[in-house]
């Protein structure tokens, strides 16, 4: 039997007429790098603070290490460090005093926080008012107080937002190493690369609902697990899509005058075969293997965008 860190059943929550999740079902085992992946208004953010106990499912059950914890409350929430979209702090504390608060807070000693900051690259700064700093610096600080009590769960919410590459890939060595010292990291991002690079699962949530959970490598294979065969032509798409059609592609991108077609490996030659049939002017082509991002579009489809939740409170 598997073991599971954390675990949610039937998860609904609702916001006046707008249904934000809709019976979610997610398994996060212990020791891993877990990805939450999806577009605008899926419900993320708004199933992390059901995790959290930051606000009331409507519905549905979590688990974590085992216990209900609708039952078991706030001890539930023991040895989890969480780091919110858009971390806020007193601006009138200086970002030592600011790590003092949550390390009294989570009753970890106070000795902890100079090495989280140093651990950060703000340990320069641990003497200045967090209201001077930029929005970076601030996330920063958040990643600090995250790590405080060396947590056994750690749960993220688009952790690299404001952070400058140098500070983003620093903080992506610290979840590999926290990773490593058997820490489980749950976060939720919109850079399907970053999920790709860190993860060995995800899910990706649509409309409140989860459509695939699975291991990284597998979600990324796409529906089918087919390569792609990326065609430039010139001139118009449209008859392209036809002659495409009327031999039985039907899994097919088209990105202006680049079309991305979804195929077995035995199939290639027929896609170029069906273009040229119809007088299609071919400009270039390549095969591709399918990647994360292909498996978003098209699980959600194209013309939603990964992100947080807007509905989110």
């Amino acid at each position: 039997m598997t073991d599971y860190i954390l675990q949610t059943k039937g998860l609904k929550k609702s916001f006046r007429n707008v249904q934000a999740v809709q019976g979610i079902d997610l398994h996060v085992e212990k020791g891993d790098i877990y990805g939450f992946l999806g577009p605008n208004g899926a419900g993320k953010t708004t199933t992390i603070k059901m995790i959290l106990d930051l606000t009331k499912p409507d519905s549905g059950d979590i688990f974590i290490n085992g216990g209900n914890a609708g039952e078991m409350g706030v001890l539930a929430r023991q040895g989890i460090g969480y780091l919110p979209e858009r971390a806020q702090f007193y601006r009138n504390l200086t970002a030592i005093q600011t790590l003092h608060f949550f390390a009294e807070l989570k009753g970890s000693g106070k000795e902890e926080c100079d090495e989280m900051l140093t651990r950060v690259g703000m340990d320069k700064w641990r003497d200045e008012k967090v209201g001077t700093f930029s929005k970076g610096m601030v996330q920063l600080v958040g990643v600090a107080q995250a790590l405080l009590g060396s947590p056994h769960l750690l749960i993220l919410d688009e952790p690299t937002s404001g952070l400058d590459p140098r500070w983003s890939r620093a903080l992506k060595d610290i979840m590999l190493e926290m990773n490593g010292k058997g820490t489980t990291v749950f976060f939720s991002s919109h850079l399907l690369f970053e999920v790709q690079e860190l993860c060995r699962h995800c899910s990706i949530l649509n409309k409140g609902q989860v459509v695939i959970e699975d291991t990284v490598s597998k979600v990324s294979e796409g529906l089918s697990g087919k390569p792609k065969i990326v065609v430039r032509i010139g001139g118009d798409p449209a008859p392209a899509i036809k002659a495409l059609s009327d031999a039985g592609f039907t899994e097919v991108q088209v990105h202006g005058q680049v079309i991305s077609v979804f195929v077995d490996a035995a199939q290639k030659a027929g896609v170029l075969k069906a273009l040229s049939q119809a007088n299609i002017e071919i400009e270039d082509f390549r095969t591709e293997e399918s990647s994360l991002e292909d498996a978003f579009i098209r699980y959600i489809g194209a013309d939603s965008t990964p992100g947080g939740d807007r509905n989110a409170a």
